[in-house]
């Protein structure tokens, strides 16, 4: 067995028909602006406890973590061009898609994903926050962590992308949110907030 077949065996273990109610939280998982509230939460939690200055600096460096994922996932995809589950024959047969309600057509999104933006993005934000200040937040770890792996798995459920494509994110956010949280350390300002693992 290759490493292909083991992630299309993988797709097809970890897409399923899990009914209405789960079909609409994945749908909703996957929406980038479902999060905006978790976001603008700690946002205020970096003001509240740093100032504005620093909220600035953060969101700078967010932003600049999110892009540049973004751009090296988009890379890969219109170099590669790796087809989507939902278009690749003798997978796409076997996969549930879900409905998107504000489409009015199931999820299928673009033809190729080489690796998981969705992946990728959120991985680069969940270590930029939590070592810029936000992890001393009791718990932030483990359920930004869960937060992580329910954007990633959802793109699964979704039919969208490979397991191997969402784990190849995941690391290339890792790289990501690491290196940006390496520049920040080198700022004075960011010198008694960062968090040490």
């Amino acid at each position: 067995m290759n490493l292909v077949s083991i992630d299309h065996s993988a797709m097809l273990a970890l897409n399923f028909d899990g009914g209405l109610v789960l079909d609409r939280l994945m749908w909703l998982a996957s929406e980038k602006l479902t999060w905006a509230p978790l976001y603008l939460f700690m946002l205020w939690y970096l003001w509240r406890h740093w100032g504005w200055r620093y909220m600035l600096i953060m969101l700078v460096a967010v932003v600049v973590g999110v892009a540049l994922s973004d751009q090296i996932c988009n890379y890969f995809k219109e170099t590669y061009q790796v087809l989507r589950p939902n278009r690749v024959e003798g997978i796409k047969e076997y996969l549930h898609l879900v409905w998107d309600p504000i489409k009015g057509e199931h999820c299928i999104f673009g033809r190729y994903g080489t690796i998981s933006a969705h992946a990728a993005t959120t991985m680069s934000i969940y270590l930029i926050l939590g070592v810029g200040g936000v992890g001393r937040i009791k718990g932030y770890w483990l359920w930004m962590s869960l937060w992580v792996v329910l954007v990633g798995y959802s793109r699964i459920y979704l039919g969208v992308h490979f397991p191997s494509q969402i784990l190849f994110g995941w690391a290339l956010g890792a790289l990501v949110g690491g290196f940006v949280s390496w520049l920040l350390r080198r700022l004075p300002q960011t010198n008694k907030t960062r968090v040490s693992f």
